[in-house]
């Protein structure tokens, strides 16, 4: 870096040459004061001089009242250019003679004042009193202050002079000399500068020399040492730590999520369990007790056959529908252990197999299935295959009029689903709208008609095991979706399927 590009140097230089000008200002403003005051002392002191030698040589004059030859003694005063007036007076007061010949007398002060010498504007004024055994008159002197005037100027000139040669010598001396003292304070300054934008502790300062600014080099570059050094150690130790967290979150989180899926588990558990034990006590029961009751009255009536045949039916009825109990319960018990391969599935094609299996139902009822292009997914067929027949079966069983079902479908983003049901917001899913015409329900128990052996209507009204949505809900979670429906009474169903899809 070059001494004239250092901004700290110029100040340096500045701070130099204002430190020597204001010196010898100060020095010249007392050397100016100090003789002007003295200057004027002297001056007083040779026009008080001059005025007693003319006071005395005026004697004569003023006591035989000679105007001749006090205008004499008054031209002696031409030896003094700087007296620019002068006059005598008499012992009335009185203008006795004037000096130089011709003044105008009006310029002049009419009557003398009080004796001394005094400074008076630009003026020096004295008032001699002219004496021999008694008061004989008053000289009365004016002088002008040219003599100090050109004295000050001269002296001015020679200050000036001296304060430039002052501020020149200084100004090369500082040039010469400032380079041992700004040069390293410039190259720590530049370090530091360097150390601060980067960030880079193995900067070094450049030593230039062995007096104390070298001194403050080297505690400089020992003090960046020891920062690099700390600087490591932290970054190492931060990287440790770092990479500690990383492990210990990623084992934190490991266990959550396994603790959430366990307990998710458990919930579904312990509320599969409940169920179980609901069917156990009541609807697995009801069978087994008509089938007693029956078995007892046949036992305790055993002559009327027809009455026999009527018991041996209802017999027959309860263990059939016990039967189905139990194989609705176990096919809802294989949707829980099923672990087949998701595949990719046309839902068309689905649709289109369930049409043909339940051909004779939909003719039987008379019902219509409209529906528009769906999609493929990835899924269980067989699972899906028995979503959709339980949808559609359903909406053909709870109808008092000619069924009309229809089915659509459309993508949406997860946070726009309805209800969501827990979905993952940022996925994408299909929607699988299944409406009919059928007799509907209050809305109040749209969450009841998804649990198992749940049903809104008796079963001499509408046949069934009260198992079939409740395998629809099944079938959804293992595909990882959500169901829902809404309905009001005597105007029919809508059951909502969301199942995830790709992009």
């Amino acid at each position: 870096m070059k001494l004239k590009d250092a901004p700290i140097q110029r100040k340096l230089m500045k701070v130099i040459l204002l430190t020597c000008g204001a010196v010898l200002v100060l020095t010249c403003a007392c050397f100016f004061v100090y003789d002007f005051i003295t200057f004027r002392q002297t001056l007083r002191a040779q026009l008080a001089t001059l005025g007693e030698i003319i006071a005395t040589n005026s004697t004569a004059a003023l006591g035989f009242l000679d105007e001749k030859a006090a205008s004499e003694t008054l031209l002696a005063l031409a030896a003094e250019k700087h007296v620019i007036a002068a006059c005598l007076y008499d012992q009335d007061g009185k203008i006795f003679s004037v000096y130089p010949p011709g003044f105008p007398p009006e310029n002049l002060p009419a009557y003398p004042g009080a004796d001394g010498y005094r400074f008076e504007g630009l003026f020096l004024v004295g008032i001699q009193p002219v004496v021999q055994d008694s008061r004989l008159g008053t000289l009365y002197l004016k002088s002008d202050m040219k003599a100090m005037y050109q004295r000050i100027e001269l002296y001015a000139g020679i200050a000036l002079l001296v304060i430039g040669i002052s501020f020149l010598l200084a100004y090369f001396l500082s040039r010469r000399l400032q380079k041992t003292i700004s040069e390293p304070i410039l190259t720590l300054a530049e370090t530091a500068r360097v150390i601060s934008e980067r960030h880079d502790y193995s900067v070094r300062a450049t030593k230039t020399g062995v007096d104390e600014l070298g001194l403050l080099t080297d505690a400089f570059n020992h003090m960046l040492t020891q920062i690099e050094n700390q600087n490591q150690e932290i970054t190492t130790f931060n990287q440790k730590l770092e990479e500690k967290v990383r492990e210990r979150t990623a084992e934190l989180e490991n266990a959550k999520n396994e603790i959430e899926v366990m307990n998710r588990k458990l919930v579904k558990s312990n509320h599969d369990l409940e169920q179980f034990a609901y069917i156990a006590s009541h609807d697995l029961q009801e069978p087994l007790r008509k089938i007693q009751t029956f078995s007892e009255l046949a036992g305790r009536n055993p002559g009327g056959e027809e009455t026999l045949q009527k018991y041996l039916e209802k017999i027959n009825l309860s263990a059939q529908r016990m039967a189905d109990l139990i194989r609705s319960v176990l096919n809802y018990s294989r949707l829980s252990r099923l672990s087949e391969e998701f595949s990719e599935i046309d839902l068309n094609i689905t649709l289109d197999s369930i049409r043909s299996d339940l051909e004779l139902l939909i003719a039987e009822k008379k019902a219509e299935i409209r529906c528009g292009p769906l999609p493929v997914i990835k899924g269980i067929p067989l699972q899906l295959n028995q979503l959709f027949t339980n949808l559609i079966s359903n909406s053909l069983k709870f109808s008092d009029k000619a069924p009309v079902i229809d089915i659509s479908s459309k993508i949406l983003p997860g946070s726009e689903v309805r209800s969501n049901g827990g979905l993952n917001s940022t996925d994408n899913y299909v929607e699988l709208k299944f409406a009919d015409n059928g007799i509907g329900f209050e809305q109040q128990y749209a969450d009841k008609i998804f649990t198992i052996f749940q049903r809104l209507h008796a079963s001499q009204h509408y046949a069934g095991t009260g198992i079939g949505l409740a395998l629809c809900k099944k079938i959804v979670e293992n595909h990882h979706g959500f169901i829902t429906a809404r309905s009001e009474p005597g105007k029919g169903a809508e059951f909502y399927v969301y199942l995830p899809v790709e992009g």
